[in-house]
């Protein structure tokens, strides 16, 4: 076990060093525990006090001494359980409130024009975003689709798609190449997948009446999702005359 492994499950790097400490020294006082873990610390006690909060750590007095015990590692799946159940309760707190919070969101706020977001994560916020204001019968579609990006978005792809296919939104994709990244598409439900060879637009997708979401795969990635009916219906129409070109 080391500092890192602890520092995991939610101590901090000074906790971990002490915890360590103890575990290795048994049971001694503080000023013997700074030396063990190499601490120049003048917060031991504080330390030891987070410690024996998190049940890792217990205190006994001889002659007016302060001592201090480890507790078993097992005490960490306990701990882990108190942090698992404490989660649990907070999200289920969150999820009566969000009825409330969005209503209050959305008396205050104006929805933005266009929004940027970076990495995956972003990517995925913006994603859900739009497929979350999506109605029955709206459709996605997407131009400028290649394989020719890293792996990793490619696999992002085919991971987020069942959330779409879930809700039985359908989508249609253009491809730039035929490969197997384009059969993993076809065979999709609720999907419509073709080839228009060498037309490699800048990645644009376009969810619903009112929302486009426009692509950038190079480090850093990035994409802008814009709120705007007028601009969702310049790249329908785009994507329609594409639409016309392609092959099956």
């Amino acid at each position: 076990m080391d500092i890192q492994t602890l520092q995991t499950v939610g101590l901090t790097k000074n906790e971990s060093a002490v915890y360590l400490a103890l575990l290795k020294t048994g049971t001694c006082k503080a000023s013997d525990i700074l030396h063990a873990s190499n601490l120049n610390s003048g917060k031991i006690y504080e330390i030891l006090d987070s410690l024996k909060k998190k049940g890792l750590v217990s205190e006994s007095i001889v002659n007016n001494v302060r001592y201090f015990t480890s507790a078993s590692p097992k005490q960490l799946l306990d701990y882990l359980e108190q942090k698992r159940s404490k989660l649990e309760k907070e999200e289920t707190l969150i999820r009566k409130s969000l009825p409330e919070l969005e209503r209050l969101r959305g008396t205050t706020t104006k929805e933005p024009m266009a929004v940027t977001y970076l990495g995956l994560r972003g990517l995925k916020t913006a994603l859900d975003e739009a497929l979350a204001s999506m109605q029955k019968n709206d459709e996605i579609l997407a131009m400028g689709v290649t394989k020719l990006k890293d792996a990793k978005i490619n696999e992002f792809w085919k991971n987020w798609s069942p959330k779409r296919i879930e809700k039985k939104i359908t989508a249609k994709h253009i491809f730039s190449e035929k490969s197997d990244y384009f059969q993993t598409f076809k065979k999709m439900k609720h999907t419509e997948a073709r080839i228009l060879e060498g037309i490699t637009p800048v990645t644009v997708d376009v969810f619903g009446s009112s929302k486009v979401l426009i692509l950038n795969y190079k480090e850093p990635i990035s994409c802008v999702l814009i709120h705007d009916e007028n601009t969702a219906t310049s790249f329908r129409q785009f994507f329609y005359q594409l639409w016309k070109l392609t092959k099956r």
